[in-house]
């Protein structure tokens, strides 16, 4: 049991930012792109960023796809574009359930190094055919430091 709280402990040490965004009646639109302003102070560390997705029980889709746009503070600007599942091929919910409430956490980009401090702009918008996509309530990002 010590071990598991000094792990949740060492994990909870390298997280540096968590946020999340709430979608207007439970409904993300493809032209809401989500913004994130992280502080890097620390340039000898390397970093992992995740998109931290809430969605209802009943979400119509099995995934959803987005682009993921880092701009680092010496102007860089990197674009990914990820897929995201849901739920798996039986259409069984994946993540964290608890109630109506499902959370997804998703890893996009791993030991990502800054050359130089300052505020890091994250922007997450949708890339799915549809204007708007019912039963996605919130959208996050989570960086923390990898070992």
């Amino acid at each position: 049991m010590f071990a598991g709280l000094l792990l949740l402990t060492a994990c909870s040490h390298r997280k540096i930012y968590e946020k999340y965004i709430d979608n207007d009646r439970i409904t993300w639109n493809r032209f809401d792109v989500k913004t994130f302003k992280v502080d890097i102070k620390d340039i000898s560390s390397k970093y992992a960023f995740y998109i931290a997705i809430r969605h209802v029980t009943d979400v119509p889709f099995r995934y959803i796809t987005i682009s993921f746009t880092l701009n680092t503070p010496s102007g860089e600007s990197r674009n990914l574009e990820q897929k995201i599942l849901l739920k798996d091929n039986d259409g069984n919910l994946l993540g964290n359930g608890m109630g109506d409430l499902w959370d997804i956490v998703h890893l996009v980009r791993d030991n990502f190094e800054f050359t130089e401090p300052g505020i890091c702009t994250v922007e997450i918008s949708s890339t799915m055919p549809q204007a708007n996509l019912p039963g996605i309530m919130q959208v996050g990002l989570i960086v923390k430091k990898t070992l």
